[in-house]
């Protein structure tokens, strides 16, 4: 969702968004698409102290949009946002005035015999609260509102670039407390997303462990061998799922791999996915994509720092020049 009041051009960029009463920053130097980026600062701070940035890009939280697939409809390019408002008319739970728009195709411009689009349809009210609580005096220099699905998409797509895997279909999936969320992309594009409910119990499956605390036994209860078998995990279950939706949808694009961003414990969790789903699956690692020297984090300890900065990291990488 682009601005009209774009600064001029810098090599650094500012990105932002808020985790209840702080606020996540990342900071990096370098021209859109250059690889690899410097990340000069990053970090979860107790307020809203932005570091100098030529542009800044601003986060919007999930519970503020919807992201719809619809088809593409029968029109020009520019008139593309105005006839997706109407086809979601009914599929979202607000008045269509009180919504900005964005689109993007499916899979970008791959050749298709119906395509489809991804409308991002985000709140007014969330947008201007967004900007004007991030920072005093930054709004103006705010220049992108980006969106989970995008900044993820980009992560994916520099670890499917460093692993020789650019041009096939591989998925990832972001494990936040709030939510999971489940891109798969190929050749730089988004194909499919999905967002998965939070599994706590799953660090405590991934590790062998009982996934609930075993509940005191009644009086009388007589021992039986064999233990229960173990407790399935909803995740798996979900994107297993997922995965024979794509494999419906898009026979000519097998998944390759699957990886897991997470702040703590992604081998371990990628080692229960690859067992269950029987998928190559391995941990995706965030700060991967910049240069190798990189700061500590500033303010909370590194666990929690990286858990609010991996989608910024991700919007830090976008080079498209489109909406999203």
């Amino acid at each position: 969702m682009r601005w009209p009041w774009l600064p001029r051009r810098h090599a650094q960029r500012l990105l932002l968004r808020r985790v209840g009463t702080r606020l996540a920053f990342v900071l990096t130097d370098g021209a859109p698409g250059e690889q690899p980026a410097r990340l000069l600062r990053w970090g979860l701070l107790p307020g809203a102290r932005p570091a100098p940035a030529g542009k800044a890009i601003a986060l919007l939280d999930p519970a503020d949009y919807q992201i719809l697939k619809v088809d593409t409809p029968n029109v020009p390019q520019e008139e593309l946002k105005a006839a997706a408002r109407w086809q979601i008319k009914e599929l979202v739970d607000a008045d269509l005035a009180e919504l900005t728009l964005d689109v993007m195709h499916v899979g970008g411009d791959v050749a298709r015999a119906q395509r489809q689009l991804f409308v991002v349809a985000a709140r007014n009210a969330a947008i201007q609260a967004l900007i004007e609580d991030l920072a005093e005096g930054l709004a103006e220099r705010i220049a992108v509102v980006d969106v989970w699905e995008t900044a993820l998409r980009n992560l994916l797509a520099a670890q499917a670039r460093a692993d020789g895997l650019a041009e096939r279909a591989c998925a990832a999936v972001l494990l936040d407390a709030g939510l999971c969320l489940l891109v798969v992309c190929a050749g730089d594009e988004l194909f499919y997303t999905r967002r998965i409910e939070a599994d706590p119990g799953l660090l405590a499956r991934a590790r062998g462990e009982p996934a609930h605390p075993a509940a005191e036994l009644p009086l009388g209860f007589e021992y039986q061998p064999g233990g229960a078998l173990p407790e399935e995990s909803p995740l798996v279950v979900e994107l297993q799922r997922s995965i024979d939706v794509w494999e419906r949808s898009w026979p000519e694009l097998p998944l390759a791999r699957l990886y897991v961003a997470s702040a703590t414990h992604g081998a371990e969790v990628a080692a229960l996915i690859q067992r269950e789903l029987g998928l190559r699956t391995l941990a995706l690692d965030p700060l991967a994509a910049f240069a190798a020297e990189r700061p500590a984090p500033e303010g909370e300890g590194e666990g929690d720092a990286l858990a609010a900065c991996i989608p910024l990291l991700g919007a830090a990488l976008r080079t498209e020049n489109r909406q999203l």
